[in-house]
């Protein structure tokens, strides 16, 4: 009898990884990270930023571990979170995610899991 969890494994494709995010700091942290944990299929967000890391008076620099699921190309994935974070519809001047003001995949990150 197949497992569940083995067929799970085949169809879906886990992925890691990193990003460097800008948030506004008037605006609360971990009610940014809420929102991209909230994106679809985002598994799990973590801050793995330095500790030693000097933060710029203007934003607040943070440093994410993402965890995310697909059946397609890890990489379409990756632009489909950004489309769902960062860009605005027609006619509207915020952000989707109020507070964050970018958020950039870091090259080389990328691993299946």
């Amino acid at each position: 009898m197949i497992k569940l969890k083995k067929i799970l494994y085949e169809v879906l494709n886990n992925f890691v990884v990193e990003a460097d995010v800008f948030i506004d700091p008037q605006f609360n942290t971990y009610d940014i990270l809420n929102e991209i944990r909230a994106l679809r299929r985002i598994t799990v967000v973590s801050i793995i930023t330095p500790e030693d890391y000097n933060q710029s008076p203007g934003d607040e620099y943070i440093r994410l571990k993402i965890k995310f699921v697909t059946r397609g190309e890890a990489n379409a994935a990756l632009q489909e979170f950004l489309n769902s974070a960062l860009s605005t519809d027609k006619g509207e001047t915020e952000y989707r995610i109020e507070g964050l003001k970018s958020m950039k995949f870091r090259e080389g990150t990328l691993k299946r899991l």
